[in-house]
């Protein structure tokens, strides 16, 4: 038996979607050319003000009960276009009626309770197209009820490559159930 004149189409189109599906995958990895040049030398020759270095490119915080205890994840990726050979900092301000409970990663992470802030040194740099994690567990103070959004929180980075400028940081809220 073999497929009659009807099937072909669906093969077709079957296999149409999935060569789209994968090229688009690999372009926004950045493993094929993108018009003519290499994701590599795109980034190089992206306007002056358009984001790169390092950026927070992600928080996310787990929704948690009254007295609960949270995880705030933040991600920094270097985009580009250069490798950051020198340490950085990440800094996560803190919501109002939080604490920090445990160990936060990196082990570098240091509080500064009067300030209500976490300051984590990644001594390593950080190479192109590669991301640091901080993680931070927080216990919910007792006074907070269920319900209560608790928002003022945010993740900031300091780029070695860019002193001077300002990276925009990433607020985040912590939602109480």
């Amino acid at each position: 038996m073999g497929i009659g004149r009807r099937g072909w189409w669906r093969i077709g189109l079957a296999a149409a979607l999935c060569a789209a599906g994968t090229g688009t995958a690999a372009v926004a990895s950045g493993a094929v050319p993108l018009g003519g040049r290499t994701a590599a030398s795109a980034d190089e020759q992206r306007a002056p003000g358009s984001e790169d270095g390092l950026q927070v490119v992600n928080v996310s915080v787990d929704r948690t009960r009254a007295h609960g205890l949270t995880v705030v994840r933040a991600l920094v990726a270097n985009l580009g276009p250069h490798e950051v050979s020198d340490h950085f900092h990440a800094t996560v301000k803190l919501p109002k009626h939080v604490t920090v409970e445990g160990r936060a990663f990196p082990d570098s992470c240091r509080y500064d309770d009067a300030r209500r802030e976490l300051t984590c040194d990644f001594r390593k740099g950080l190479a192109l197209r590669r991301t640091a994690t901080v993680l931070l567990p927080l216990r919910i103070a007792d006074d907070v009820r269920p319900g209560e959004r608790l928002s003022g929180g945010a993740v900031s980075v300091q780029d070695p490559d860019r002193p001077t400028r300002t990276v925009p940081s990433r607020a985040f809220t912590i939602d109480v159930q």
